[in-house]
Order: structure tokens, then C-alpha cells, then sequence
């Protein structure tokens, strides 16, 4: 039988004595923050609620989850222990509590991680709409940890607004971990396909999941943040509350929205070349956009180009391949998704002709 996950008021009832709800010894010596009104305050997601607990001098984050993620403990597991292998500096440290905290009779799992306090990046951007040196190094800082993560050959899945948080040093930090991509999950998606305001359009219907699942997003936060450095009504303009400047039908019509219009009368050549590659990442194949790396060398523009028919840029190293081919001819990366066997279940390139495990023809 399937568990019962506890709704948000259920999870509010039971933080309120963490003597009694909690498993760990150091949760349990915590007070959740409350309201005016003495109630827990929380921060509501899409697969969980969050609270802050306050225990003696630390203060810590509990995610309590409201709806399932497959293999959740596996998925922790692998996540926890690739993270300590690839020490990146926008992460924070976590623990998964597989009986975290008791709810109405029954345990349920929960991760408890390092607070941060900061703003939330749309936060954070208005208050510095007029701050170019800001937004300067907030999109400096950016993409040095887009490289840091394909460095280490990760993606966090789901990069918005509400996931990227950032301190009163100003300092970026990355928060909620369920849809990450370690190289131990390949073939095991989450069962989440990120924010529609940031993904490719491919993102949903191809249920896409791989080391550049990023690379979208990315790009749309880096062109987002300079171009409101060089044209702050560009935020009066199309910013919702729920986005940068973008929003999930933009990337559907690509070229073709008032948001399009307005980046390439832009006054910084920079975002007005960002905004050629967004639009033609728009237009191709989730697996073929760059890494944002790549995008933003000078020789940017021409290699996105060459992402027609019959070619493939490498989203690792540039390298540009034929689009029959499955691994990239300089680094070896694979060049597309995988699939699953249809025989043994090994997970084999998605252009393969034969399982390499098994033999078995495709």
C-alpha cells in the first residue's frame, strides 16, 4: 500500500512539540520559528514544506515532504555522497532522515540541512535593480557555479528563483536537492522536471535527465540578470513575481513575445548575443544546449550555430560532433540520453544499436 503523505497543516500540528515529532536528538532540542500568532511559519514547495528550527546557538532547515519521490533514499544516498566527493561552494550540508518525524501515528522521511539566511534571487534583484555593480557580480558569480557544476559532472535540476538564495555577504547558495543529477542516478529521473518559467520546452514531454539538464536554466538566469543590469524596466515590463523576466509560453514562441523584442533592442551587445542563443536553444533539442560556459566564450555565437541537422555541439567541451554519432570524438562525454534495454534493463546510449551488456539489438 502507498504511503499517506502528511498535508502542510498536519506537518504544522506535529513541529510544534519537536520533543515528540522528531528522531534526532538535535531537532529535538530546536523551536520551530512561529508567526505574530504563535504558529509555525513555513515555506511551501512543489514536493515539500520548510521549516526553521532554532536549536541552542544553530539553526538548521527541515524539509518535510508532501508528495512522493521515487527511490527517495537511494536518490539522498547518491546525491550526499557525490557532493562530498565534488565539494562545491553554493551547496550547503544535509542529512536525509529516513524516520525524521512522526505525524499522526507514522514516520515519515524528512532532510535537515544548514539555514541560510538571504533573499530569494527575484528578492534579491529587485531590491538591486539599480545596483549594475550588483547585478555585475551576482552574474559573475553565477556562472563561475554553473562551471563548478558541470566540472563535476552534476546538475541540480530544477535552478529558479525560489531554489537560489543569496546571503547578506552576497553570496549564491543553491537549496532543494529532490531533482539532482548525479552520474549514479543516470536512467532514474525524479519524477520532477523543474519550473516551466526556466526549462526548455522539451523538458516535460521528454522527461529529460542528464549531467546538462542545467545548462536551460542557466543560460536563462545569466541572460536574465544582465539584461536587467543594462535595462531595469525590463523587470516593470515582465517580471510576475513567479520568474526573472521570462516566462514558460516565451520559450514556446521563441523570438516571438514582447520579452524577445525588447532583449534585442537591448543597449549591451552581450545580452543581445545571450539572447540569439537562447532563442535558437529554444528552437533545438533540450540535449544540444551549450553549457553556459561555452555560450558566453567569444566564439560562443558561431559554435551555437553550428547545432543544425546534421551536427551537435559537445555540451562539455565544444567539441563539434556529427549528430549520428554518440559520444563526442575529444572528451568521449555522451552526446544524448539513455535508454534501458529492453532485455536486461542495463541503461545503454539512446543512438546505440546493441546493448553492450547484453548484445541485444535495439
Amino acid at each position: 500500500m502507498s504511503r499517506a503523505w502528511p498535508s502542510p497543516s498536519e506537518y504544522n500540528t506535529a513541529v510544534q512539540n519537536p520533543g515528540n515529532c522528531f528522531r534526532d536528538p538535535e531537532l529535538q532540542r530546536g523551536q520551530v520559528q512561529t508567526n505574530k500568532l504563535g504558529l509555525p511559519l513555513c515555506a511551501s514547495g512543489n514536493f515539500a514544506v520548510v521549516y526553521q528550527l532554532q536549536s541552542g546557538a544553530k539553526r538548521v532547515a527541515i524539509r518535510c515532504f508532501t508528495r512522493p519521490i521515487t527511490d527517495q533514499q537511494r536518490r539522498y544516498d547518491a546525491i550526499q555522497g557525490h557532493l562530498k566527493a565534488n565539494r562545491l561552494s553554493s551547496f550547503v550540508d544535509f542529512a536525509y532522515l529516513p524516520d525524521g518525524i512522526l505525524v499522526k501515528g507514522q514516520w515519515h522521511p524528512l532532510v535537515r540541512m544548514e539555514w541560510i539566511s538571504g533573499m530569494q534571487l527575484h528578492r534579491y534583484v529587485e531590491a538591486h535593480l539599480q545596483n549594475k555593480q550588483a547585478l555585475s557580480s551576482l552574474a559573475t558569480q553565477w556562472r563561475n557555479i554553473m562551471e563548478e557544476l558541470r566540472n563535476a559532472r552534476m546538475a541540480h535540476g530544477d535552478l529558479q528563483h525560489g531554489n537560489v538564495l543569496v546571503d547578506g555577504k552576497d553570496k549564491i547558495w543553491l537549496v532543494d536537492y529532490d531533482g539532482m543529477f548525479v552520474p549514479a542516478l543516470r536512467g532514474t529521473p525524479p519524477g520532477e522536471v523543474g519550473h516551466p518559467n526556466y526549462q526548455h520546452p522539451e523538458r516535460d514531454p521528454k522527461g529529460y535527465y542528464e549531467e546538462n539538464v542545467d545548462n536551460f536554466a542557466a543560460l536563462v538566469i545569466y541572460l536574465s540578470l544582465l539584461a536587467v543590469k543594462a535595462a531595469p524596466s525590463l523587470w516593470t515590463s515582465f517580471h510576475n513575481g513567479d520568474n526573472l523576466i521570462f516566462r514558460a509560453e516565451d520559450f514556446k514562441r521563441p523570438g516571438n513575445t514582447p520579452v524577445w523584442t525588447q532583449l534585442k533592442q537591448n543597449p549591451d551587445s552581450e545580452v543581445q548575443k545571450l539572447t540569439a542563443a537562447l532563442e535558437q536553444s529554444c528552437r533545438g533539442q533540450i540535449e544540444d544546449v551549450p553549457y553556459l560556459e561555452i555560450v558566453c566564450q567569444p566564439s560562443g555565437a558561431a559554435l551555437t550555430s553550428l547545432l543544425v541537422e546534421t551536427k551537435i555541439l559537445c555540451p562539455r567541451c565544444g567539441q563539434v560532433n556529427e549528430k549520428s554519432g554518440i559520444y563526442c570524438q575529444k572528451c568521449a562525454h555522451q552526446l544524448c540520453g539513455s535508454v534501458s534495454c529492453a532485455n536486461c534493463k542495463k541503461t545503454i546510449p539512446a543512438r546505440a544499436q546493441y546493448c553492450p551488456e547484453c548484445g541485444q539489438k535495439v
